[in-house]
């Protein structure tokens, strides 16, 4: 085997593998940021993949050129539709949406019929097409020369220790005072993805959620909120600065950077410029139960309670906690999910997020010396997690709809077994709405949701307050700005006793000392 077919060999599996090892190695760094690190087993995996697909791709390759004019050249047909058709997959998947008139099946079909066909009523023509063929696989194996360094020195160099969660910081009994039964609360429930469309104004028939419905009945509802973005990741940390975060990136050792809206330039993070900073600086104590945002380390010193499941990190299955070899064969168990038409390794893991997610939630709500909780829910973000009867890995949006209720209404019981629950304001919202554009050429898109959203993206995401004492509903129904959550919440961390009228007026918090 030459060296010339090794690099080939590496193009394909590169292509192969393309949503294993961008995500790796782009300099966002998404895997890194959602992960608990280290992350060292993960990356090896990797390497051990790249290494074998590699191999099996040149020996495959070496076999192809022992006869460039007999039958088995039709196979560099196969190759070639199979390699186009991944890549197709990988850019959509990227760019988190379908591309335009190109499915990875029709692009299977299309290029394997031309390339046969090519070769019956034209060899020599063929023969040169697969001579082109095989010189871009050469060079997308040239890249080699920066992903194999690359991925070795993450899989070598020391990576910082996520705390294992949950994280908790005891309050000193003055905080503790001023934040518990003595004193108001601000419960922030958050609902990813969560339509106010699909939840209120075009509900789906038979679908009951009597849980927001009570709610809604007894709050301020926007129903004309002006989404602060279209991705968790940004829409959240947005909420907490309370300036538009445009973009955010990881360093290797998973600290976030962001591009502010309207801003050239990346700046790190800062814990100590939200929310939850200032609420203890104001006297409040602070907890947080989240998903999918690493919680407890981007909000490190600012919390006194924090615990967050980190969704599902690489697509297919590989984890930190589990071995090299594991995380080397979670695309083949994937894959065998498929053949045995049983949920992905996406669909369980949501599952089991929900569901170790609200315990902690119901616990972090009974706490009464945490003044200020935050509740960051897994659902009704696809896949389905429920089936209208119990956590399933199967499911529709509607499905989650369901589970969303049920999960809201488990959460306002534990709060009205609290002595605080009469002083207590609570937030319902989501960071955005159901993408719809997102989710439809995917595999987790059902009949239902098909039925349910007309092919139709309303962009409104939810937000409710429940103010203590409030017993009827009101309505602003002229638009609003989502990220006027982060203003709202500063009112009434520094208010005795919040009321709605300053907060539609936007009227800054005034100052004032630490809640004693």
């Amino acid at each position: 085997m030459n060296l010339k077919t090794f690099v080939q060999g590496f193009g394909a599996a590169v292509l192969v593998l393309i949503l294993r090892v961008w995500p790796q190695l782009s300099s966002y760094h998404p895997v890194v940021y959602h992960s608990f690190l280290p992350m060292q087993s993960v990356v090896w995996g990797i390497l051990v993949d790249l290494g074998i697909f590699t191999l099996i791709a040149a020996l495959l390759f070496r076999y192809l050129k022992k006869n460039e004019a007999g039958l088995r050249t039709a196979l560099w047909a196969f190759v070639a539709a199979e390699l186009a058709s991944a890549l197709v997959t990988a850019f959509a998947a990227m760019r988190r949406a379908p591309i335009p008139y190109l499915s990875p099946d029709h692009v299977y079909v299309v290029i394997l019929l031309a390339a046969l066909v090519l070769r019956w009523l034209r060899p020599l023509d063929y023969r040169r097409a697969v001579h082109v063929f095989g010189t871009l696989l050469v060079l997308a194996g040239c890249s080699m020369v920066w992903m194999i360094p690359e991925l070795l020195n993450q899989g070598l160099r020391a990576q910082r220790i996520d705390v294992r969660v949950p994280v908790t910081h005891p309050a000193l009994v003055s905080d503790r005072k001023a934040s518990g039964a003595d004193g108001g609360r601000i419960l922030w429930l958050l609902f990813d993805e969560l339509s106010y469309d699909q939840t209120f104004d075009h509900r789906f028939p038979g679908l009951a959620m009597p849980a927001f419905d009570r709610f809604r009945s007894e709050s301020v509802v926007f129903s004309d909120l002006k989404p602060a973005g279209y991705y968790t990741d940004r829409v959240i940390p947005s909420f907490f600065l309370g300036k538009l975060v445009d973009k955010i990136r990881s360093t290797l050792d998973g600290e976030p950077q962001v591009k502010l809206a309207g801003s050239q330039s990346w700046q790190p993070f800062d814990a100590h410029a939200t929310l939850f900073s200032d609420a203890q600086r104001l006297g409040w104590t602070t907890g947080v139960v989240g998903w999918y945002n690493p919680y407890c380390r981007i909000l490190e010193g600012t919390l006194n309670y924090c615990f967050w499941r980190m969704g599902d990190g690489q697509s297919d299955g590989a984890l930190p906690d589990h071995s090299v070899w594991q995380n080397a064969m979670a695309p083949l168990v994937e894959l065998g999910r498929g053949f045995e038409h049983k949920p992905g390794f996406a669909q369980e893991k949501h599952v089991q997020d929900q569901a170790a997610i609200m315990p902690e939630a119901e616990a972090l709500i009974r706490d009464q010396s945490i003044g200020f909780v935050f509740i960051h829910l897994p659902v009704p973000h696809p896949p389905g997690a429920y089936d209208r009867n119990h956590l399933h890995a199967t499911g529709s949006y509607i499905d989650n709809l369901a589970l969303a209720d049920k999960s809201l209404g488990e959460l306002l019981a534990a709060l009205s077994g609290t002595a605080s629950a009469e002083k207590a304001t609570v937030i319902v919202c989501s960071d955005h709405s159901w993408r719809v554009p997102m989710w439809r050429s995917t595999a987790v898109w059902t009949k239902e949701d098909e039925a349910a959203s007309h092919g139709r993206f309303d962009p409104r995401p939810v937000l409710m307050i429940h103010f203590p004492g409030q017993q009827t509903e009101q309505d602003v129904t002229r638009p609003y700005d989502e990220i006027r959550i982060h203003e709202m919440i500063e009112t009434m961390l520094h208010s005795q006793q919040p009321h709605f009228e300053p907060l539609l007026a936007g009227t800054a918090p005034s100052p004032a000392s630490p809640r004693q």
